[in-house]
């Protein structure tokens, strides 16, 4: 039995990359205690870590936005109905804690966890280095849509100066604590890691 560092071979001698694996909906139903207790949990510390850095810790007038990171990592793993589950929850949670509109952070993430949970779906396999491709993707559009609902329902103008520094420099820190964050979740989420089983 041969293996590398990023694949392992399975019992009935099928190989399986490190990756978020598509099994039967009966295996890929997540347990009440990955469910409810470990998502909640990450995504409290992740909105608090968020909200107390963006009162002091701004570089460039942008933070990473640590909920997106733990929305993707849940979508990948369970699918399109949780993922939106944890946007919504997300959302709720974030405007609650800047005292933002209610809704308002909701009607951003929850088609982002949506999405992210389809394209899961729609892979058998994806990597690490995908997830952190799908996360690029989720950050970009998170940040379009930011503007977007942001501009419709608070009636603010838009500084597109700021916006373009802001925005990017929000984009890379998101994706770098995504590179830290998204194998730390996934190992709490159960997601196979390369060596011999």
């Amino acid at each position: 039995m041969s293996t590398t560092a990023t694949t392992f071979e399975a019992a009935d001698d099928d190989e399986f990359s490190d990756a978020y694996v598509a099994e039967d909906s009966a295996d890929r139903r997540p347990s009440w205690f990955s469910t409810l207790a470990i998502p909640l949990l990450v995504l409290v510390v992740a909105v608090y870590l968020q909200i107390a850095l963006a009162i002091d810790a701004r570089v460039l007038g942008a933070i990473p936005n640590f909920a997106l990171v733990v929305l993707v990592a849940f979508a990948l793993r369970f699918g399109p109905a949780w993922g939106a589950a944890v946007g919504f929850v997300a959302g709720v949670l974030i405007d609650i804690a800047v005292q933002a509109p209610l809704g308002m952070s909701s009607l951003v993430l929850t088609p982002i966890g949506w999405g992210v949970g389809v394209f899961s779906q729609r892979r058998r396999r994806v990597s690490l280095a995908m997830a952190v491709v799908v996360l690029v993707v989720a950050a970009v559009t998170c940040l379009a849509a930011d503007i977007v609902v942001t501009t419709i329902i608070q009636n603010e103008s838009i500084a597109w100066s700021s916006i373009a520094i802001a925005g990017t420099a929000g984009v890379m820190f998101t994706v770098l604590a995504g590179i830290i964050m998204l194998p730390i979740l996934r190992r709490l989420m159960g997601v196979p890691v390369g060596g011999v089983a």
